[in-house]
């Protein structure tokens, strides 16, 4: 619940225009929440209170501590080196992952931000080959399985010029992919997981949020630039998504509930390779709409 420490506040208004909700107002020498059920706790009239008189009684004061200057903050061009240096990671040291940076990484995505503040990711960690080979294998057993449906339903898109079912337009290129890994997996070669030694997968309850997909996205995107500042590289295992929809020996090997949908998932541990350089990319497709200054000086 949120409340307003009358005792410290200065009447300054700063929170006031700040609540995404409306839900402070200046009133007889006061500022009063009008509706504390609408209240999101993201921290807004807080964060910029001069006397930090807002209180919420389901928060952590101790997280609220002073926001880094703008002199602290990272150098724009280092900064975009920074995020042009993570790459796939497909080679793995056989070396385990220490809970405490697992821990940190974790904590790198409950910061992210969230439609509504609803914070709804949750989140499953998998630290060991012995667990994460059994999740390889029952991966591999729903994605031969999916793929003789895919190729069930390109045959009869092919033959009766049935429409394609709509998960299978971009799926109709993996069964040979999926064939390969499985090959390759019964002669002791993980394509899958690439022999890493730590999974982490994000999930929500269904309903929970409006855009999941999104929120699940940004936390990962955090999770994996905080893996790098440790040294640890990350990739991204959309396979496994795939699986969890169809396998139900998968989800409760992972723990993830019936009402729940898994959403990303990542493969972590120590590179058994050094990047020599950084990420290319394609042009950007942009439409740029407005008027916009000739000239813009980047903080130094």
């Amino acid at each position: 619940m949120i409340s307003i420490d009358e005792s410290q506040c200065t009447l300054c208004g700063l929170c006031v225009p700040i609540c995404v909700r409306r839900i402070l107002e200046e009133r007889e020498k006061k500022i009063v929440v009008t509706d504390p059920n609408l209240c999101i706790f993201c921290g807004h009239c807080k964060a910029v209170c001069p006397a930090d008189a807002p209180r919420f009684s389901n928060l952590n004061e101790e997280e609220f501590e002073p926001a880094p200057k703008k002199n602290e903050l990272p150098d724009p061009s280092a900064f975009l080196r920074f995020l042009r240096r993570r790459r796939s990671l497909r080679l793995y040291k056989k070396k385990p992952v220490e809970r405490e940076k697992l821990k940190m990484i974790l904590e790198a995505g409950l910061f992210a931000p969230t439609g509504g503040n609803r914070q709804g990711c949750e989140y499953v960690v998998v630290n060991g080959r012995e667990v994460l080979d059994r999740v390889c294998t029952l991966t591999i057993q729903s994605l031969k399985e999916e793929g003789k449906l895919v190729k069930e339903a390109l045959d009869r898109h092919r033959r009766l010029k049935e429409p394609l079912p709509e998960k299978y337009i971009t799926r109709q290129y993996y069964p040979p992919v999926w064939e390969r890994i499985a090959r390759k997996w019964e002669e002791g070669v993980d394509q899958l997981f690439h022999h890493a030694p730590a999974l982490i997968l994000i999930h929500t309850k269904k309903g929970i949020s409006i855009n999941p997909e999104v929120d699940a996205g940004l936390s990962a995107m955090q999770m994996v630039l905080m893996a790098e500042t440790m040294h640890l590289g990350t990739c991204f295992i959309g396979f496994l998504i795939f699986a969890i929809e169809n396998s139900g020996k998968l989800r409760e090997t992972l723990r993830i509930p019936a009402d729940h949908q898994g959403h990303v998932a990542f493969t972590v541990g120590y590179p058994d390779v050094e990047f020599l350089r950084l990420v290319a990319r394609n042009p950007a497709k942009v439409e740029w709409i407005g008027n916009f200054p000739e000239k813009v000086s980047l903080p130094r």
